[in-house]
């Protein structure tokens, strides 16, 4: 009862001092509020801040203030985006940040955070936006981030991930999927294909095998399709001209092989918003479908270092 009344009392001793034109800070903040105290759990686990960048964050300051911090405007003193990039920050990813259970947007590219990315993000039932590009994380992408049904935009991209677990595809509402320059060594996961809000595939710069999933024609929204500088094989798709939606597609220096197939040429006025189609150093082989000339908004389009000829006067491209 006494530490409640001393409470109240500062409370009431800080709203005559805003009267004045005097802000109040408190010494016991994140003790009253649950936000304050993941953040203060978040910095602590940071090895290094060269460039001081959270120095401010302190008690002597309100939360809300602080370095990367923005608060809800109508719900008092909660947290909806921390976004700290390319500040030099040391240090593993602290799990408490799940307790920020408002948060929509964690952005954190550019610095130097380490190990796994926490299961417990899991928990940020109303994430929209993850960007934890350019960091040092390892491991798989957890199976837990699944809980993260609004979640739109994940970049993940420049770490050291392995793995894309199976229950990512559940994840209904992803618009934008970028895992470029990591470390992924298996086939790609047919399962993506129920990802069928995704506009953006970016999968390039990585060790990814196999043949390219036909299933992915399902994706009617996707508009970017990056696989380029992997180990895929095999024939392209004919499926792929069923994602209407395309404008770039890059598939370069892979050992894709094979023809073009014709079902795949007859059907690419399908794509009428294909902007740029690139194909290049590959194993292709055989003639270049004269459909391509029908692509009305076709701007760029790489065919070299492959075995391909042209169908006008079979000359090597």
């Amino acid at each position: 009862m006494g530490y409640d009344k001393k409470c109240v009392m500062t409370k009431i001793l800080c709203f005559y001092l805003s009267l004045l034109g005097v802000q109040c800070s408190s010494t016991f903040i994140c003790e009253n509020y649950s936000d304050c105290q993941a953040l203060l759990k978040f910095k602590s686990a940071i090895a290094s801040d060269p460039d001081g960048h959270l120095q401010a964050w302190n008690e002597a300051n309100p939360f809300c203030n602080w370095t990367g911090v923005t608060c809800h405007e109508h719900v008092a003193n909660r947290v909806i985006a921390l976004e700290l990039a390319n500040m030099r920050l040391q240090g593993s990813l602290s799990p408490f940040l799940s307790n920020l259970s408002l948060l929509t947007n964690l952005s954190l590219p550019g610095n130097a955070f380490h190990g796994e990315i926490p299961a417990s993000f899991g928990e940020l039932s109303e994430l929209v936006h993850l960007n934890l590009t350019e960091n040092k994380l390892q491991g798989i992408i957890p199976a837990s981030l699944q809980g993260c049904q609004r979640l739109k935009f994940m970049y993940l991209d420049v770490n050291h991930l392995t793995g894309i677990p199976e229950e990512i595809g559940l994840m209904k509402n992803l618009t934008h999927f970028s895992i470029t320059y990591n470390i992924f060594t298996s086939s790609i996961p047919s399962f993506l294909s129920n990802l069928t809000e995704l506009t953006r595939l970016e999968l390039s710069f990585n060790y990814f095998r196999g043949k390219i999933p036909p299933e992915l024609g399902a994706l009617k929204k996707l508009e970017i399709l990056y696989f380029h500088v992997n180990y895929l094989e095999g024939s392209i798709p004919s499926a792929l001209s069923n994602c209407t939606a395309l404008r770039e597609i890059s598939l370069i220096d892979n050992r894709l092989s094979g023809e073009i197939p014709f079902e795949w040429g007859s059907k690419l006025q399908n794509l009428q918003k294909l902007t740029l189609l690139d194909l290049s150093m590959n194993k292709l082989k055989g003639e270049v479908p004269k459909e391509l000339g029908m692509l009305d908004k076709l701007e760029i389009l790489y065919l070299h270092s492959n075995d391909l000829i042209s169908g006008s006067d079979n000359s090597s491209l």
